[in-house]
């Protein structure tokens, strides 16, 4: 057992300390033009029905959710504090080119808390009632996180797309994002094998125990498949910062001086001798 806290608490660490960097640095370019402002929209969302699905499955385990780790509830609170600074900064830097939320991220995200409200509405009522409940209602809250998590990543890499660069986006977050799927998915599997090794109940699905979190397994899968295609985009498609097709503009620096500075960087030639080299407007 001490295996699978060891690990869970270090997927914690890199699932929590993920969420600083981002911060970080729109606090320091006060800015938030190359994070997707429907990213921070649909994570906020998402990572409050976490906190909903894990404090509630911790407190009563035997609601469906699986194991529930103190780790987890730590890691659904934690980035819900986070993912409200990464929005709170949507409203008060700068955005760049996106002006207002997409129409999709709102509609997404006011039929993911419609879709919540009826569904412990209809829990509500077959408890009244004496119906027997056939799934968890607490479970579906966490199958809407996962729709979220897998949704969220989206406009990232499409904004990373049209812009042809990650510039303004932490790649250390996607790294430590990555690693904490990983670890995630694998503390998960000890768990799994130390509860059928005590019980002797194997089944994933349907079993005594009910010991599975497919949840936490869902969310580990596809941040690991979607953090290794920004990555991908990062260190492979848009390496070369000249490339940039909408280029970060700084505090007080105009977007060709910017351009300038990157190309300085990259051929290292000082800035002035490159300024002196631009032909007269």
């Amino acid at each position: 057992m001490n295996l699978s806290i060891v690990i869970g608490w270090t997927y914690f660490f890199c699932w929590a300390v993920c969420f600083y960097p981002q911060a970080i640095l729109n606090w320091k370019k006060k800015s938030v033009a190359g994070l997707s402002i429907d990213f921070s929209l649909i994570n906020f969302s998402g990572f409050l029905l976490y906190s909903i699905y894990n404090v509630t499955g911790y407190i009563y385990p035997g609601l469906g959710t699986g194991i529930v780790r103190p780790n987890d509830v730590m890691f659904a609170v934690h980035a819900f504090i986070f993912c409200s600074v990464w929005l709170a900064q949507v409203f008060i830097y700068e955005r760049g080119a996106q002006k207002r939320f997409k129409s999709w991220a709102v509609y997404t995200t006011i039929l993911c808390w419609a879709s919540v409200c009826v569904t412990f509405a209809i829990e509500g009522i077959f408890e009244v009632v004496g119906v027997p409940k056939t799934i968890s209602m607490l479970r579906f809250t966490g199958y809407g996180k996962v729709v979220i998590t897998f949704q969220k990543y989206i406009p990232q890499i499409v904004l990373n797309y049209r812009r042809k660069s990650t510039e303004g986006y932490s790649i250390l977050g996607v790294i430590f994002d990555f690693s904490g799927g990983v670890l995630s998915i694998v503390q998960l599997v000890i768990d799994m094998i130390l509860n059928g090794l005590s019980t002797g109940e194997w089944s994933l699905f349907g079993g005594k125990t009910d010991a599975f979190n497919i949840v936490k397994f869902g969310l580990g899968v596809v941040s690991v498949i979607l953090n290794t295609i920004l990555i991908f985009q990062h260190f492979v498609l848009y390496s070369d910062p000249l490339h940039s097709k909408y280029p970060i503009p700084m505090n007080n620096v105009n977007k060709t001086e910017v351009e300038q500075l990157a190309y300085a960087e990259c051929s290292k030639q000082s800035p002035d001798k490159l300024m002196s080299m631009r032909s007269p407007k």
